[in-house]
């Protein structure tokens, strides 16, 4: 008895497909009812359009990237649901960024006693080497987050690392220079 040769079909995974493509429909179909008054609502929380427009899009791929779907009745609530918790997100990260960049400031601050330009100058100098002493990666986090202004998400991508590492290793820079910058005015003032 000669068995002939068949592909067999999984049809959990045709079903799977389907509800994939039903999911995605869902979430194109939310996206051209809703899109307008999404982006109108994270620029009143987050008063910037580019911030709005990145929160938006992300709001986007995690409802895409839900594994239940189905679970979710409610997909407008919940998108929304999802932008306020990511414009949270983007405000805090935007008060510690600014927090951070402002410390940064006060340290490199010049003292009365001195001429200005030359305090700046070497504190300026002290920082260029605190940032050369750390690891690159480190480094690189510090300067794209703090000096070129870009999200911790964005970079992250860029590093291909999760957020947590990335503010891990902005904070780990920004401790280094104050420490250096504490034991260079020590040293001056010694």
């Amino acid at each position: 008895m000669k068995r002939s040769a068949h592909t067999s079909i999984d049809h959990s995974s045709v079903a799977r497909d389907n509800d994939t493509d039903d999911h995605s429909s869902t979430v194109r179909e939310l996206f051209r009812e809703h899109n307008r008054a999404l982006l109108n609502f994270l620029r009143a929380r987050l008063r910037s359009d580019q911030e709005a427009l990145d929160v938006a899009q992300e709001a986007y791929v995690r409802l895409l990237q839900l594994h239940q779907p189905g679970a979710v009745s409610f997909l407008r609530g919940y998108l929304f649901k999802i932008a306020a918790n990511l414009s949270v997100d983007v405000v805090r990260r935007r008060d510690v960024r600014e927090r951070t960049a402002a410390e940064l400031c006060a340290a490199l601050e010049p003292c009365a006693e001195v001429e200005p330009r030359a305090i700046s100058r070497q504190e300026f100098e002290a920082v260029c080497a605190a940032l050369e002493e750390l690891p690159q990666r480190h480094r690189h986090a510090f300067v794209r987050h703090i000096v070129e202004g870009y999200s911790t998400p964005e970079i992250a991508r860029e590093m291909q690392v999760d957020e947590r590492t990335v503010r891990k290793f902005v904070a780990r820079a920004l401790l280094h220079c104050r420490q250096r910058l504490g034991r260079d005015e020590a040293g001056r003032g010694a």
